[in-house]
């Protein structure tokens, strides 16, 4: 059976003690608990961190940019394009066919904002036509490995210690222990 986040949630919920009532609902529409509230405010911000900070492969998915219509702010590059909607970090660009697909030229770029339409937007800068991003697309939790889910219960029940309960000597625990299962993301094999 597939995870959800749910699952995660409540996972997070009963590192953090007290028998902590389980919660309803799914991210974002937890139920109307104290801990369906914080949950509202911490989960996806949790799982964007975690995601982030190792670069996971699971999370890695390519998609065709779209392009601003703007010119850039930096003189140094030709193309605008909108960041991915769903995208916690992009890794890098490349063209949309490659000369030699076992060397690839990289691809300079930068990542700015500007006004887009009158509002003001998260925008890669490049000099590439029809450039696709590499890039987190921040998968559902029926894609997680075991070690990305671990690092997000334990930094989770770390957050909701704090936000339920207070108390700062849980949340210390916790957060060394995610934080050791998070580094043993950096020795994992590609």
């Amino acid at each position: 059976m597939a995870a959800t986040s749910n699952d995660v949630a409540n996972e997070a919920l009963q590192l953090t003690g007290d028998n902590a009532p389980t919660v309803g609902g799914q991210n974002p529409t937890w139920d109307g608990s104290t801990a369906g509230i914080a949950l509202s405010k911490l989960y996806s911000a949790v799982v964007a961190t975690v995601a982030r900070q190792w670069g996971w492969d699971l999370a890695r998915n390519t998609v065709a940019l779209a392009s601003t219509g703007n010119t850039p702010t930096n003189p140094a590059y030709t193309q605008e394009y909108s960041y991915p909607s769903n995208g916690i970090e992009v890794w890098q660009l490349m063209p949309p066919a490659l000369s030699d697909p076992n060397n690839p030229l990289p691809v300079n770029w930068n990542v700015a904002n500007t006004l887009v339409s009158g509002t003001q937007t998260k925008v890669i800068q490049c000099n590439l036509a029809g450039a696709l991003a590499v890039y987190n697309n921040n998968p559902n939790e029926s894609t997680w490995d075991a070690l990305f889910r671990e690092a997000v219960v334990r930094l989770l029940s770390s957050e909701l210690s704090m936000a339920l309960y207070g108390r700062p000597d849980s949340a210390e625990a916790y957060l060394q222990s995610g934080a050791a299962f998070e580094s043993i993301g950096e020795t994992r094999p590609d």
